[in-house]
């Protein structure tokens, strides 16, 4: 056997889920990058609408995909390019959410496929003070580089998977996955199956809150569930509130200060950018990296890390 798949990774217009925009794809031969395609998608009908935020993160506009292919036909492309093979992705709840839900605005099947995430590999196998892709990159030795952000995400994301395989000695997505006590997630017309960690993790094992929003029923396996939250600086899509709600339906339990519990402190007015390993980062990221590096459970994101994440 050898290790071949094929990474995946989407930006949307908006924070809607199904607003794709574009999509970026890397096939990985025998732990080699064999192959790269991509490019710029008009967004399925009634998602179209390009938001200021979401613009200032990947640069893409209306503009930009006036005259690119429609959704219908790039997710026929994408499962004819894909193939058999497991799909790769960092943060597989907004890739995999953006996929099923372009689908379903169009009106048409999801493809059949396993999917590994990248994002939750790095979690079992590293410490790190954040797992934006960048941290995770830099952890493995991989320089991040291009010109297109998408492509960028997908070949990260692919190099990622090769750095891990060879550090456990897995010859498959399916080793790796099981030797990191990940279950691969499973996606297929009229089917879902999140990609998740096996038996009870410790950062499960706290309750949601009681007053956890208007869903009384989170999902134990969602990334936010149980996870102790705070949010500081200014957010651009939501008001504080609003996050808090969001966090909540979730399962994660909002708080307004950073203590000992605190497991994730999302950084409103922190510029995607610049928040990367070695650069000079806020006072309030610098006091949770310390927290991170006395022994707490605790990380870092970005508003777009809390976005995606929903």
């Amino acid at each position: 056997m050898s290790l071949d798949f094929t990474a995946i990774g989407f930006e949307t217009a908006s924070s809607q889920p199904g607003s794709v925009c574009a999509v970026g794809l890397v096939r990985v031969r025998d732990g080699q990058v064999a192959d790269k395609s991509g490019g710029l998608v008009r967004p399925p009908d009634g998602l179209g609408e390009f938001t200021g935020y979401q613009t200032s993160v990947h640069g893409i506009t209306a503009e930009m995909v006036a005259t690119a292919p429609p959704w219908r036909k790039v997710a026929a492309w994408i499962s004819q390019y894909t193939g058999p093979d497991v799909l790769i992705c960092h943060n597989a709840t907004f890739t995999i959410g953006v996929l099923r839900n372009a689908c379903a605005a169009d009106g048409i099947p999801l493809p059949a496929a396993d999917f590994l995430c990248t994002t939750l590999l790095a979690r079992q196998a590293f410490r790190l003070p954040s797992y934006r892709l960048p941290f995770v990159a830099d952890k493995c030795g991989i320089e991040l580089t291009g010109r297109h952000q998408v492509l960028i995400n997908a070949r990260g994301a692919a190099l990622v998977t090769v750095a891990l395989a060879r550090q456990h000695g897995a010859s498959t997505p399916g080793e790796l996955a099981e030797a990191l006590g990940i279950r691969l997630g499973r996606l297929e017309p009229g089917r879902y199956v999140p990609a998740t960690r096996h038996g009870p993790q410790s950062d499960r094992d706290r309750p949601a809150a009681p007053d956890a929003g208007p869903h009384p029923d989170p999902d134990p396996d969602h990334v936010l569930y149980g996870r102790v939250i705070v949010f500081t600086g200014t957010l651009k899509t939501r008001t504080r509130q609003q996050a808090w709600n969001d966090a909540a339906a979730a399962g994660a339990i909002p708080e307004k200060d950073v203590t000992r519990r605190t497991n994730i402190l999302v950084i409103g007015d922190l510029n995607p950018a610049v928040f990367t390993p070695g650069a000079t980062t806020t006072g309030k990221a610098a006091h949770a990296f310390a927290l991170q590096a006395k022994g707490q459970d605790i990380e870092v994101m970005i508003e777009d890390d809390f976005i995606r994440s929903l």
